[in-house]
């Protein structure tokens, strides 16, 4: 059986050898735009807050900072937890930036929220 390089793997039935889905330039371009946004999401902290909050490393959030390394899922899903920033806007800026807020399962969805002022000024029906 000879040798066969990743980039022979053939992807699907249909794909063609070294076809990819995602071609290097855009990967390249994910890779220097996602550093800013992360900064964003995280309100412009220091890079050694950013870390201590996400319990990472500080090589691994300059990489991704800097444009030379892409977060890993761990990651991702640590800064969705932390931030409630959708993956999708962080990875590519597209579509909404915050994930919509689920309700809890105890609270029925369709709940209103009443503003406060508005709660202290009808107490009978509280």
């Amino acid at each position: 059986m000879a040798d066969r390089r990743p980039e022979d793997e053939i992807m699907c039935e249909t794909s063609e050898p070294a076809e990819r889905l995602i071609s290097r330039d855009q990967l390249l371009t994910a890779e220097l735009e996602i550093g800013p946004r992360l900064l964003e999401v995280f309100g412009y902290q220091t890079v050694s807050n950013i870390v201590y909050r996400l319990k990472s490393n500080r090589t691994e959030i300059n990489a991704i900072i800097d444009g030379d390394a892409l977060p890993s899922v761990e990651l991702l899903l640590g800064i969705r937890q932390l931030t409630g920033v959708s993956i999708d806007w962080l990875l590519t800026g597209a579509g909404q930036k915050f994930a919509p807020l689920e309700a809890p399962p105890d609270m029925p969805f369709n709940s209103q929220i009443v503003p406060f002022r508005e709660y202290l000024s009808h107490p009978a029906s509280n």
